[in-house]
């Protein structure tokens, strides 16, 4: 569903966020990196304004996403110092390991029965002190919304089981804040966390 949905608004997307601001979590965590860190962006979209924001601060950002189209928009940018892939998640594979992953608006999109499989993933991806940076629901449970006219799917865990998932895979939580709002966004769930 998602795939299609985001396929079919990925123009209306582009305009959208291409005008849109970056986060105030999103610069704190990059400045927590070092020039030249790589950076994973997991549904990295038209690879704006994030990816774009991440390379115009000195790091190399990986974007992958499972919508083509939003992929084929991020390549035509040519923005220096990334390079977009279109990948689900779970069947993505390298030899790389990232400094810092980031996972904005993006996790809360996986199937409900594969949460939990996100983490110790994720840890593999991510270097010894490496920062990860995710949004997720607040609600365990899953249900579909509509955005810009499509309908999308969202999942959730309760966030007692996504610290304890984090702790088992060598991570630590740093910062978790609930019903996180800035300027006229919202989301359920910011977690930062690194690994140990």
């Amino acid at each position: 569903m998602n795939r299609e949905s985001y396929n079919k608004i990925a123009e209306i997307w582009a305009e959208h966020r291409h005008s849109s601001f970056v986060s105030q979590i999103i610069v704190d965590f990059a400045e927590k990196l070092s020039l030249n860190a790589k950076v994973l962006d997991i549904g990295c979209g038209t690879g704006m304004p994030v990816a774009g924001y991440l390379a115009s601060k000195g790091l190399l950002v990986t974007g992958i996403d499972f919508a083509e189209k939003m992929i084929e928009i991020a390549q035509s940018q040519q923005i220096p110092q990334t390079q977009f892939l279109v990948s689900d998640f779970f069947d993505f594979e390298t030899k790389e390991t990232f400094d810092g992953i980031l996972a904005w608006d993006s996790f809360f999109h996986f199937p409900k029965e594969k949460q939990a499989m996100i983490y110790p993933k994720v840890a593999r991806l991510l270097n010894s002190g490496g920062y990860l940076l995710f949004t997720h629901g607040d609600d365990d449970g899953e249900h579909t919304n509509p955005m810009m006219g499509e309908e999308f799917y969202y999942s959730a865990i309760l966030k007692e089981d996504i610290i304890q998932l984090l702790e088992a895979n060598g991570c630590e939580v740093i910062d978790m804040i609930k019903d996180y709002r800035e300027k006229d966004t919202h989301r359920g769930l910011v977690v930062l966390a690194q690994k140990k």
